[in-house]
């Protein structure tokens, strides 16, 4: 299986798309095709990441890149651009093809005070690179498979010793750039410019004294990593890129905001971590990896160097409660179970009946112990009715005998079986038209289930205790989702939702408050798109997320957000 890395700078344009090109009124002039500064590695090749603009074609494109049509075929198989065509900001895949023009540098070269006169490097010769934090010129030279020594000569420097954003040349033909004398003096290196942040107001709006708290400096650079199965079993994963997707997003949203992040992705799809604990020190969070076998490696070779977070499963609740660098940003299934008991409790009026039903004739699950667990614990006055499935309607009966009905009967289930579900769904739904005011109390695990009728849920006025919801009404999700079909010509899913939303959330506490970011989770919730962050430390080690929204099937068959 071909394996992948891919790596991505984003830094704070790297997204944007320009307008239209101008033409004259009576004079077609051919659309400027500007040779993208993104590359991302990908089977051991290196690629242009290039956004289609308007009225470009495939020709053009070539032309500018220096590659053939079938070169660009080849490297987008999964387009199909021979029948499909081009379409506007469509993200294409070209080539690097040795000897092609590279981007082109606004910003003024360092001058070169030399001892003799080498070469004038012609600007084909070489290539510009922007130094990052976390490289050296031997990382620098590895990457471009060139030599130390060809980089120093080229750019006159006397010393392997390089700085973070020093604009760097890398020879096309390292071999004319080595065995040279060597320079007297280093190359003068450009003033580094830092992202001025004028944005009026933060994504968060937190509380000055709570900043003054953690004595808040300003914003933090923020370097973040994502380890994701892009390539899983020799095929994309589109799970893995509808996440990767939602995070750029989020990444070009913060620039515009001013935030100034370096985000690389690795690529952890054949079952194996592609990153030293080294690196890992690098990263002030890492999102990923999404398999709970690929975080106990991801923590085995990080060794507590820098926080993990679990994007998706909620079931690595375990391991945040032993892995003091660990995050889980899905809300666990028993904080949900707690949080629907407690909604109950808050509901329950005079005159209201509390029913518990269990499921009769099987083993316990964690589920039904949990849900009987928290009941028991609450204080609440309940009954309870229990039955097999096997018993179906002929259970209505013994259920309508606890019921009241000079008030509300608030029901709750201790059961995740979908067999069981759809009878308890259907009783209730048939007794609430016998004239018995039902609400019936679950988790996003009731939601799951396709087979239960959704007239029923309305009608037996569902409420739900969830991790993630979307509020397709609000401003903020309307403007992502028109931001991520013009960029990515797709419709955004709930990992797309989840990629931005952990990627901005966290990324603005930690640009905020630097290193003491972890100690501001306990104080502090995060709104986001789909799903909210509200972390509470374990007992043992790292942090759960507690946030839960509420939502309700009305019977006017709306669902509504009330939390």
């Amino acid at each position: 299986m071909m394996k992948t890395n891919l790596t991505a700078i984003v830094a704070t344009a790297c997204l944007l798309f320009a307008g239209a090109p101008m033409t004259a009124a009576q004079e077609y002039i051919a659309p400027e095709v500007v040779v993208s500064k993104d590359k991302i590695r990908s089977g051991g090749k290196v690629y242009y990441s290039h956004v289609v603009q308007e009225k470009q074609t495939l020709f053009s494109i070539s032309k500018a890149y220096g590659v053939s049509l079938q070169e660009i075929f080849d490297a987008n198989k999964s387009l199909n651009l021979e029948t499909e065509g081009l379409k506007k900001n469509q993200i294409l895949l070209i080539p690097v093809k040795e000897g092609s023009e590279e981007e082109v540098v606004t910003s003024s070269e360092p001058a070169e005070r030399l001892s003799m006169v080498v070469q004038t490097p012609q600007r084909d010769a070489y290539f510009f690179h922007r130094v990052r934090w976390y490289e050296d010129l031997n990382f620098i030279a590895r990457k471009y498979e060139v030599s130390p020594e060809s980089i120093m000569n080229i750019n006159g420097l006397a010393t392997p010793k390089v700085k973070t954003r020093q604009m760097l040349k890398i020879p096309r033909h390292p071999e004319m750039w080595e065995n040279l004398e060597k320079p007297v003096s280093e190359t003068e290196e450009e003033t580094p410019v830092e992202i001025q942040d004028t944005t009026e107001k933060s994504a968060l709006d937190l509380p000055d004294l709570f900043d003054n708290i953690f004595q808040r400096e300003g914003k933090h650079d923020v370097q973040v990593s994502l380890l994701l199965p892009i390539n899983a079993r020799a095929k994309v994963n589109d799970l893995a890129i509808d996440l990767y997707s939602g995070a750029l997003l989020a990444a070009r949203d913060l620039g515009n905001e001013g935030t100034n992040l370096d985000l690389s992705v690795f690529d952890v799809g054949d079952g194996t971590i592609p990153v030293t604990r080294e690196r890992f020190s690098r990263s002030d969070f890492v999102i990923g990896p999404v398999s709970n076998a690929d975080l106990i490696r991801a923590v085995n070779i990080c060794q507590g160097t820098s926080w993990i977070v679990s994007p998706l499963d909620p079931k690595t609740e375990a391991l945040a409660d032993t892995i003091p660098n660990l995050i889980q940003a899905p809300t666990p299934t028993n904080t949900q179970i707690l949080n629907a008991v407690r909604w109950i409790g808050s509901d329950l009026k005079r005159g209201d009946k509390v029913i518990l039903i269990t499921q009769k004739g099987v083993n316990t699950t964690d589920y039904a112990e949990a849900v009987s667990r928290e009941m028991s614990a609450s204080g609440i006055d309940f009954v309870t009715a229990s039955y097999s499935i096997l018993e179906g309607r002929n259970s209505m009966q013994s259920i309508s005998n606890l019921m009241t009905t000079s008030g509300t009967n608030r029901i709750i289930t201790a059961s995740d079986s979908e067999a069981f579900l759809i009878e308890v769904v259907r009783n209730l739904y048939l007794l609430a038209h016998n004239s018995y005011d039902i609400v019936l109390y679950s988790t996003s695990r009731i939601r799951t289930f396709d087979t239960i009728d959704i007239e029923q849920l309305h009608s037996v006025n569902l409420h739900v205790s969830v991790s993630y919801f979307i509020d397709y009404n609000a401003p903020a999700v309307q403007k992502f989702i028109m931001d991520y079909r013009a960029l990515f010509n797709a419709e955004p899913n709930q990992f797309a939702f989840q990629g931005y939303d952990l990627m901005k959330g966290l990324t603005v506490l930690r640009s905020r408050y630097g290193r003491n970011w972890d100690r501001a989770f306990n104080r502090m919730k995060v709104q986001g798109l789909q799903s909210d962050l509200e972390f509470v430390k374990t007992d043992r080690g790292g942090y759960v997320n507690k946030a839960v929204r509420r939502i309700v099937y009305a019977r006017d068959y709306s669902i509504n957000l009330v939390k």
